[in-house]
């Protein structure tokens, strides 16, 4: 059976904007489409599709192109506001509030792969392997090893999606690479990430975890969101715990057009 796709927007609606036509919405997928639409608009924000003070589509414009409720618009708008992304002008629409500076945490990918290309061997132990609401929940503490003794550098927590990956609860992760397993037999291949950094509360597993040794410190360092393939499609939800051992570098590209004068 096939099923019908999301409308067209030569068909759907009027005056439908070019820079979002790449993106289609999935209504039997697991994901909801308000969070598939927060995740096309803002993927058309942060590559610089839609530029500082421009407005984005309005609501009605969006219902048409996409062939979706109102209310499921209003809902990824107040995603893209919460994240000061976009705010709402009265009399001009929403706003693109961002600027496209593109921002890069070195090293993020596959933990397993760049510990095996820095020589050294990567350790998994798995903390909480669970199906909760149609998703592997997986959470995993990383390390690398030295002789007998093992660094714990984060704790991930994964959350796959079943539909797209039958069976995949059944694998164990304390010896296999996910991405590995990803690629090899689901052929789905994780391309870019979009994270939010935040600051969280030490609890008892993460003090367990990253031991004694560790730093004593207030919170630690988080990155989560959505891991991403090629065609935009969500591979993964993830949330990365780091230990304040963990020395973390950035790189940032600003563009011509926001270049500090």
């Amino acid at each position: 059976m096939t099923h019908p796709s999301t409308p067209d927007a030569s068909v759907a609606g009027e005056n439908p904007d070019d820079r979002l036509s790449r993106f289609r919405l999935d209504p039997y997928s697991s994901e909801q489409l308000y969070r598939q639409l927060y995740r096309a608009l803002r993927a058309a924000i942060l590559s610089g599709d839609f530029s500082e003070g421009e407005a984005i589509p309005s609501e009605n414009q969006m219902r048409d192109q996409f062939g979706i409720a109102r209310t499921t618009v209003r809902n990824a708008m107040a995603l893209l506001v919460s994240e000061g992304l976009v705010q709402q002008v009265r009399g001009r629409g929403t706003i693109v509030s961002h600027r496209p500076i593109s921002h890069n945490i070195w090293n993020f990918g596959s933990f397993t792969e760049l510990a095996r290309r820095q020589g050294q061997r990567p350790v998994t132990r798995v903390l909480d392997h669970r199906v909760e609401d149609g998703e592997l929940i997986l959470v995993r503490a990383r390390g690398l090893a030295n002789d007998e003794t093992v660094s714990w550098l984060n704790v991930d927590t994964s959350r796959l999606d079943l539909a797209l990956y039958p069976g995949i609860e059944t694998y164990d992760f304390a010896a296999q690479s996910l991405y590995e397993v990803l690629h090899r037999d689901y052929d789905r291949h994780p391309l870019r990430s979009e994270l939010l950094l935040t600051v969280v509360p030490p609890s008892d597993r993460l003090r367990e975890v990253f031991g004694p040794a560790a730093p004593q410190v207030p919170g630690y360092l988080c990155a989560s969101g959505d891991v991403l393939d090629a065609d935009d499609r969500l591979v993964e939800r993830t949330s990365i715990v780091y230990s304040p051992a963990v020395q973390m570098k950035f790189a940032t590209r600003w563009g011509r057009d926001t270049a500090p004068a």
